[in-house]
């Protein structure tokens, strides 16, 4: 029950987010909404604004907002096929933009929540029944000396790299180990165990500091690492389409829910991190040139743009709603590999 409520949440308010960008653009430049829905099929619960109905629908696999004119003939001056190309292109594209400012909101709690990891020589992880956590050493602790050897303070880098060819070098030899914990120093031996998978002599920590981030340096930081996010995600998408490369990966709606369900029993630094990975999947495939997505829509404005005609709205709404034909027959394929493989 946990899972269920925590996967509808989740998209309900990613879902939310990409659709307020529709709806909010819109307003700013005069294209009025008929309704705001999250959700499709049959209404379970709707609120009539002053020109807009906000409702939500039965099934939780997405949302939409309808514009006056959208997909059709209209004499309505305001519109959404009577406005202007760059007004309907920034309202198309605000919806995946919301997307990716969600995931930079996400990841400045993220790192205010949890920090960064920062090189340094002090211990960040121990493994349990390793060499380091028999001889006594702590989460915290920080290693100034290796067999006599000082570690280079001034680049802690520098400093790691020559703790691990000593230990490389030692080998089954016990290993005279100085640390520096609350305030004072401490001698620990460890002797490495020697790992086939890796081909080399461990004694089972990991390097690192955590260091807290203000809102400032949190939304900074958010920035960058939602801008690399989106370079990793666009490459994969790029094979998956021009390649094939990732096309077993591919899940639904019931392997998403599953892996909601492995973060919420991991926890809320999980769950973040999931909803951070939503969240920009949503806004990159939906600028896919494809019917039916955002993308498409792009598409044939820059097209129209160029033509200085519009298309005709009828059978641009028929090519858009071939396309969603073509992505609901998707998901039902998605879902059903997605079954077969968690139960059968």
């Amino acid at each position: 029950m946990t899972t269920i409520i925590t996967a509808l949440i989740l998209f309900g308010v990613i879902v939310m987010v990409h659709e307020l960008g529709h709806f909010l653009v819109a307003k700013w430049v005069g294209i009025p909404a008929e309704e705001f829905a999250i959700g499709m099929g049959p209404k379970i619960y709707q609120h009539k604004g002053k020109n807009t109905v906000f409702s939500i629908r039965a099934l939780p696999i997405g949302g939409y907002v309808k514009f006056i004119g959208e997909d059709e003939a209209s004499d309505d001056p305001r519109s959404f096929g009577n406005a202007k190309v760059w007004k309907r292109f920034l309202v198309i594209l605000s919806g995946p933009l919301m997307n990716f400012l969600l995931a930079v909101l996400l990841l400045a709690i993220f790192f205010m929540s949890f920090g960064t990891v920062q090189t340094s020589t002090h211990v960040y992880e121990i493994i349990d029944g390793s060499p380091a956590q028999e001889a006594g050493l702590q989460v915290g602790d920080k290693i100034i000396e290796i067999n006599g050897v000082k570690l280079d303070e001034s680049d802690e880098e520098k400093g790691i790299e020559v703790f691990r060819d000593i230990i490389k070098k030692q080998g089954h030899e016990p290993l005279n180990v100085t640390i520096l914990r609350d305030g004072q120093t401490q001698g620990l031996e460890i002797k490495a165990n020697y790992s086939e998978e890796k081909n080399s002599y461990e004694i089972g920590i990991y390097f690192g500091k955590i260091e807290r981030h203000g809102l400032l340096s949190a939304i900074g930081l958010g920035f960058l690492q939602t801008g690399r996010l989106i370079g990793i995600m666009v490459q994969l998408v790029g094979s998956l389409i021009f390649r094939g490369q990732g096309l077993n990966e591919i899940v639904g709606p019931v392997g998403i829910v599953g892996e909601i369900g492995k973060a919420v029993q991991a926890g809320f630094q999980d769950v973040l991190n999931l909803a951070i990975i939503i969240t920009l999947n949503l806004g990159i495939i939906n600028l896919i040139p494809f019917p039916a997505l955002d993308g498409g829509r792009l598409t044939l404005l820059i097209l129209e743009g160029f033509r200085g005609k519009p298309l005709d709205p009828e059978k641009e709404g028929y090519f858009h709603f071939v396309g969603f034909v073509l992505l609901i027959i998707l998901m039902i394929v998605v879902t059903f590999k997605d079954v077969t493989t968690r139960w059968f």
